[in-house]
């Protein structure tokens, strides 16, 4: 009984989240269903929130980052491990500052974008069903 409470929550919550994501699209003037294809949504965030150039850094430093990591498995000290911990962490900044470019599209400032960054789902639900408008492109940052 617990555990198809949890499957049931699990399904609502994820349902939430994608249905937020699409408004959340929609109201970027993107077509709403292109938020359920995984990895093409994030092609369309970075296409409306920044530029798609960046997408491709990011998807490429994913996939080295990801072999590095792979290749330095047991090993603490080698270049493999600290090369992976460079390329993950420069990721990490770009991810940031897709957050941060995501919250000013829609008005907000660096509070929200913290929420977008550490809680992604909850602030995307906020993005779609709030009363948030895209704004256009935010461009505090130089590209």
């Amino acid at each position: 009984m617990v555990n198809s409470m949890y499957w049931i929550l699990g399904i609502v919550w994820y349902l939430l989240v994608v249905i937020g994501a699409w408004k959340m699209f929609e109201k970027a003037g993107e077509a709403g269903w292109k938020a359920i294809i995984p990895i093409y949504n994030m092609y369309i965030v970075f296409k409306f929130a920044w530029q798609t150039m960046y997408f491709w850094v990011w998807i490429g430093l994913a996939i080295v980052g990801a072999w590095f990591t792979y290749a330095s498995f047991g090993d603490s000290v080698g270049f493999m491990y600290y090369a992976s911990w460079i390329i993950n962490f420069v990721q990490l900044l770009i991810a940031c500052n897709l957050a941060f470019r995501v919250s000013g599209c829609f008005g907000h400032g660096i509070w929200f974008a913290l929420g977008l960054y550490f809680f992604p789902f909850i602030f995307t639900i906020v993005l779609g069903f709030g009363s948030s408008r895209y704004v256009g492109e935010y461009n505090s940052f130089t590209a």
